[in-house]
């Protein structure tokens, strides 16, 4: 955590001691052990300052101190750890109307269970949530550790001063309020909802290794969205949708004037449709496949869409103008036909009397990273806590 003078945030010994417990907290959980003194010298604080944090956390059961292995002439150093209670962290994803899948993981981050429920036809949305919720309570009582947190992340703007999600893709979201749901469920309070494409992009921004400062993420999956960091800082916008690419309308048809979206000309669902329309009953994967092997409906039928694609990602780079562009989709292979296209777009002009640049690269992560940003986010609020 670093105090930002731009915010012009006034120092005390409250706000600085704040600080410190944080940076300990965080140096623990990376190392999972430290002694006093590595405490001190890593985060440039005296030991007598790491002995009155220290002291509060191991009396408020937080920490505890053990005698380290080793010679058994002169004193044996003690090391630092988080007590094995703590714990564990859900990552609960609702971004498909057809399943729900978690993720648990330890407080190092390590999985310690996974499942993903498919929906019961017959069921309401709530109901199918509902047994996702018993299974992951029965998956935790196995694991004897206190849950520290819970992110939920949903395939639209959440709005925390109501608990409501836009319901746009999901119609069951409609005066769902899945935060006192999970709240009331588990009995804790560190519980975040997330836009799915939020931990996902800040995975990938932490990733960076370069000297862009800002990155735009475009998603293109069976939905189509982005989200733009700017030096560390998320830029949400008024109603929170900024970033959400996949709701602009685009021209279709000049003479009668007709509009659609984005997202309802590029992506997978989309897609998958207009092939079947042509003839063509292949997976997603095996469409790229062909694709590459130049099958000729196939090729028009993508290239349409990147065609699309790259317009608008142009023209976004006017808009945000990030360092970084990240691309990413549920199907890897599709991410990277995008962002190869993207480049030699923006390749070939680069000779234009203003010519713009930008780093691009495909989405680092696995399937996984949305949950992985999830995981962090969560945790970093349970040391909020911890301090406040």
């Amino acid at each position: 955590m670093t105090i930002d003078a731009d915010r012009k945030q006034t120092l005390t010994v409250s706000t600085i001691r704040n600080v410190n417990v944080v940076n300990i907290m965080q140096s623990i959980l990376r190392d999972k052990t430290k002694t006093r003194s590595e405490l001190a010298k890593e985060n440039h604080i005296s030991v007598m300052t790491v002995k009155h944090i220290v002291d509060d956390l191991i009396g408020g059961g937080i920490l505890v101190e053990k005698v380290c292995g080793g010679s058994d002439v002169g004193r044996k150093p003690k090391a630092l750890e988080i007590n094995e209670k703590f714990g564990n962290i859900v990552c609960i994803n609702l971004t498909s109307v057809d399943e729900i899948s978690f993720l648990i993981y330890d407080i190092y981050e390590a999985p310690e269970a996974e499942q993903t429920l498919e929906f019961d036809p017959k069921c309401t949305y709530r109901e199918n949530l509902l047994r996702a919720v018993g299974l992951i309570k029965e998956k935790l009582a196995a694991l004897h550790t206190v849950t520290v947190g819970i992110a939920v992340f949903v395939p639209s703007a959440y709005y925390e001063n109501v608990d409501l999600v836009n319901y746009d893709l999901i119609a069951d979201f409609k005066d769902l309020h899945i935060k006192q749901l999970f709240a009331e469920a588990f009995g804790i309070g560190n519980i975040l909802v997330l836009h799915d494409v939020v931990p996902a992009a800040w995975s990938e921004y932490e990733s960076m290794d370069s000297e862009a400062d800002s990155q735009f993420y475009f998603y293109c999956g069976h939905g189509v969205g982005g989200f733009f960091i700017h030096r560390g800082t998320a830029v949400m916008g008024e109603e929170l949708m900024a970033g959400e690419v996949g709701k602009m309308l685009l021209l279709t048809d000049t003479a009668g004037k007709k509009y659609t979206t984005f997202e309802d000309m590029i992506s997978v669902s989309v897609l998958n449709r207009k092939l079947r329309q042509a003839g063509i009953d292949k997976k997603f994967k095996e469409v790229i496949r062909a694709y590459e092997e130049q099958v000729e409906e196939v090729k028009r039928i993508v290239d349409e869409a990147l065609d699309v694609i790259v317009r608008v990602l142009y023209n976004l780079l006017w808009v945000y103008n990030p360092g970084m562009l990240v691309v990413d989709s549920c199907y890897s292979d599709y991410s990277r036909l995008i962002m190869t296209r993207f480049q030699e777009f923006v390749e070939s002009l680069e000779n234009e009397a203003i010519p713009i640049h930008v780093q691009v690269r495909q989405a680092l992560y696995d399937e996984y990273h949305m949950m992985r940003g999830c995981f962090h986010m969560v945790r970093d609020a349970w040391v909020d806590e911890i301090y406040n």
